[in-house]
């Protein structure tokens, strides 16, 4: 594969799905597995252990984002200079650095504030040993996990995409079994789940730290004074990659304390199997925006502008033909995915429901993703940041002030849909204004 591409020579057609293809199968086996998390514990421990996880799981969101951010930021700029290994092998030792001491400050932030951080995010009493048996494994090894999704970005970035997949891969498979083994042969329950996805995210970075370790590798890790140029740069880049994984961590709060006042565990309960599967279209776009960002970059910084545009317009008609697809697939199916967690009818039958309103904006969140990738590659980093910010944060914030208050528990569900459109306006407003060009 790296020795048959060239990213401004090969069709744009061929380089979107050799790049795109690997990446959105990545970030799927990624979803998958952890999809088969919840199924296990939905079976293996019931709702209340799901209602647990989704308290929990902001801070490895949290964790993501970070590493995401270096990761996007540092691979973007590698990109940017393919022929100056002194600035790839500086943002290379950087991103390492940078997730190593973001880990260290989660942890100490977690362990520190205990059970006053679990009760803001929205635990009741009676969960809190569940989420305290979830979330502190998992926080000890969301190490693993920033190093290899950070990581695993260079790898793709590095014209190597099929090898960043079969890390993802590696790890998910890991996981499934021990999640089988742990939950429901050990019976460890929660506690089980939790090292399962640490183990899996351990062998992800075994794997891809064999890419570097090779002979003639390109990338070298040295330790230095990480100067503030190349740190703003990064985080420049990186950001708007951050604030789409964090906002997760943000909105799952706001959405968990909005649920548990309007119907308590089961609402919380209803949307976490919501957001599980949720995740896997999240997922979808967030790989396809990876897919086109190292052809995006190269070509942008080779000055080959007609096919920087051309590859953006492949992806936005991709993006609509799958979210497409998507929405009608939810429409017809969303019970038969709820029963895979769980077979409580009244559980089943909120959680399908909610799924149908937390999904009928798929179109514009596609739109949006592909959007945002675009911007970050040819270095638009404020306009990007703005968006994510807008998308992420703001609207969604807005919407649950307002919108429960006039639909009641609908308007929870339809917070997130409402954000996505709201953005989707913005950006066409922005290019109308031509700030977008």
């Amino acid at each position: 594969m790296k020795k048959s591409l060239s990213l401004g020579k090969d069709s744009i057609g061929k380089l979107f799905f050799a790049f795109s293809v690997p990446a959105v199968t990545g970030m799927l086996v990624t979803a998958f597995y952890s999809i088969v998390d919840g199924i296990f514990i939905g079976r293996g421990v019931g709702a209340d252990g799901l209602a647990a996880i989704n308290i929990g799981y902001p801070i490895i969101n949290f964790g993501a984002a970070l590493s995401l951010m270096f990761g996007i930021g540092g691979s973007t700029i590698i990109s940017l200079h393919p022929r100056n290994k002194k600035i790839q092998n500086r943002c290379f030792s950087y991103i390492i650095t940078l997730n190593i001491i973001a880990h260290i400050l989660i942890m100490i932030f977690v362990f520190l504030l205990n059970e006053k951080l679990f009760y803001l995010m929205g635990s009741s009493k009676e969960l809190m040993p569940m989420v305290k048996a979830y979330t502190y494994p998992c926080t000890i090894g969301v190490g693993f996990m920033m190093l290899a999704n950070s990581l695993n970005a260079v790898v793709r970035n590095d014209n190597s995409p099929t090898y960043a997949f079969f890390s993802m891969v590696i790890g998910s498979l890991v996981n499934i079994f021990l999640d089988w083994l742990f939950i429901m042969v050990f019976g460890w329950g929660i506690f089980g789940g939790a090292i399962a996805t640490a183990i899996g995210q351990f062998c992800s970075l075994v794997f891809l730290a064999k890419y570097f370790l090779r002979f003639g590798s390109n990338f070298k890790y040295t330790f230095e004074k990480i100067k503030l140029k190349y740190l703003g740069k990064i985080a420049m880049i990186g950001f708007p990659s951050f604030i789409m994984e964090f906002a997760v961590a943000f909105i799952t709060v706001l959405f968990n304390l909005a649920f548990m006042e309007y119907s308590g565990e089961l609402g919380v309960s209803a949307f976490c199997i919501v957001g599980y599967v949720f995740y896997i279209y999240r997922m979808l776009f967030t790989g396809l925006g990876q897919g086109i960002q190292p052809i995006v970059s190269y070509n942008f910084g080779e000055k080959l502008y007609s096919r920087v545009k051309g590859i953006y317009y492949l992806g936005q008609k991709v993006s609509l033909i799958l979210t497409s697809a998507v929405l009608i697939w939810v429409i017809f199916f969303s019970k038969s995915l709820i029963r895979l967690f769980n077979t409580d009818p009244v559980l089943v039958e909120k959680a399908s429901h909610g799924m149908i309103l937390y999904t009928c904006a798929i179109i514009f969140l596609g739109a949006n993703f592909m959007e945002i990738a675009y911007l970050q590659a040819v270095e638009e980093s404020k306009i990007a940041n703005l968006l994510s910010m807008l998308r992420s944060t703001v609207f969604v914030f807005i919407a649950l002030l307002i919108l429960p208050k006039i639909l009641g528990e609908n308007g929870v569900w339809l917070a997130l849909p409402a954000s996505d459109f709201l953005t989707f306006v913005t950006t066409l407003l922005l290019k109308r204004a031509k700030v977008i060009k």
